[in-house]
């Protein structure tokens, strides 16, 4: 007697309500608008469409998908080596911030350039300023000790119109003075 597979959940109840990743990936609509994510798509264990995770190449291209996607960033790299993090789970930061935020400012979630975020250690991904830029139109200064790491983060906003304006990249070469 075979046992049946286990099928994975559709909904992933332990992200924030707002995230825009709470279901199953729709990698057709991912791969309608970033074509070079098609090669890395596979079907997994439950016949389901997924990438390999443990797949550097794979995850990068994922986000950028995402990232065309949901927040309309046009252009989005990293240099080899970087981290390449997981855009649900800061989503999911960005998201709870917000909540923050919105219990001192009678349950509505404050938006626009007013509210002036410090994101310190932006690293060259950038992804907490595009998010919460892109949601909720807040400011951020993305700070980092690395040049290498500022100045992809940079090119990022530079080459994105949506986000610029919205979000400054600065190096710290002081490791010390990360707060100024």
């Amino acid at each position: 007697m075979s046992k049946k597979k286990k099928q994975p959940k559709t909904v992933k109840p332990t992200l924030h309500p707002r995230n825009k990743y709470k279901g199953r990936y729709d990698f057709a609509q991912l791969i309608a608008s970033c074509p070079e994510l098609q090669p890395f798509v596979e079907l997994n264990k439950f016949d389901k469409e997924s990438i390999d995770f443990f797949n550097p190449e794979a995850v990068k291209m994922l986000n950028k998908a995402l990232l065309l996607n949901q927040y309309n960033v046009q252009f989005w790299d990293i240099p080899e080596g970087y981290l390449c993090p997981p855009i649900p789970g800061r989503a999911d930061y960005i998201h709870h911030l917000a909540d923050l935020l919105s219990a001192k400012n009678f349950g509505r979630i404050p938006e626009g350039k007013s509210v002036r975020c410090l994101d310190i250690g932006v690293g060259a991904n950038c992804i907490y300023p595009i998010i919460g830029h892109t949601e909720y139109g807040w400011s951020f200064i993305g700070s980092d000790i690395d040049e290498k790491a500022t100045k992809s983060a940079q090119s990022i906003v530079e080459l994105n119109p949506s986000l610029k304006g919205g979000i400054n990249i600065e190096l710290q070469e002081n490791k010390k003075d990360f707060f100024y």
